[in-house]
């Protein structure tokens, strides 16, 4: 595939997560803001587009040790619900919006606390929003057969970093206020993890029937 249709493929992607935002938006529909479904697929979140690499890879080289990443959450949810109400609860009371906030609240309701959280969480997802960058910038060159480049203003990746910081910033910072929802990335996030279960169902089917003959086979090959 051709860079140039790849990358007007990743517009067009874009270009729908930002339609879908902004029509969530306007309409403000009991369909995204009371929906189970909605908000079930949007905590999918934890599936990053390292994802992609890192379970399949893990899966192929060590069996179902992969599970190991995904039983967790789900063990904890019980408990995160009880936690989640608590500081749901504090947080619309004392008109909370951030984690450095909430942090520096109960500490002390010092600014320089709040400063120095935001700054240590600044620093410790910076590395890991690099790997996701890393993954879509190898994605791209593996597909379209290109060799990558040092020069940021060839580099594709730079161009989407751009679109998704942009739409980063204007759903998801637009609100200051911590009782209004954020339907517009809600509703981006929670289609986006249909996407991520069609593929990985897609991916699936493909390994089991199309590499393999079935499950019979992959248990015999284990």
């Amino acid at each position: 595939m051709s860079s140039s249709v790849l990358f007007g493929l990743i517009i067009l992607y874009l270009g729908l997560l930002f339609f879908i935002a902004f029509w969530a938006e306007k309409k403000r529909s009991n369909f995204w803001t009371n929906n189970p479904y909605i908000y079930a697929l949007s905590l999918a979140v934890y599936c990053t587009a390292w994802t992609y690499y890192g379970s399949i890879g893990v899966a192929a080289n060590s069996g179902l040790e992969y599970m190991a990443v995904y039983i967790g959450p789900v063990i904890i949810i019980p408990a995160w619900i009880y936690i989640n109400t608590k500081i749901v609860r504090i947080a619309r009371v004392n008109k909370i919006a951030s984690i450095a906030d909430f942090i520096s609240l109960r500490y002390g309701n010092g600014r320089s606390l709040g400063a120095l959280v935001a700054l240590v969480c600044i620093l410790a997802i910076i590395p890991y929003i690099g790997l996701q960058i890393k993954a879509i910038s190898d994605t791209f060159h593996q597909i379209t057969q290109t060799p990558t480049t040092e020069n940021i203003f060839l580099d594709t990746a730079t161009y989407v970093v751009i679109i998704i910081a942009l739409f980063s910033s204007y759903y998801g910072t637009r609100y200051v206020d911590a009782s209004e929802k954020r339907l517009g990335i809600i509703s981006a996030v929670a289609v986006e993890s249909f996407l991520k279960i069609l593929f990985f169902s897609i991916l699936g089917i493909y390994v089991v029937y199309g590499v393999f003959n079935g499950f019979g086979d992959i248990y015999s090959q284990a």
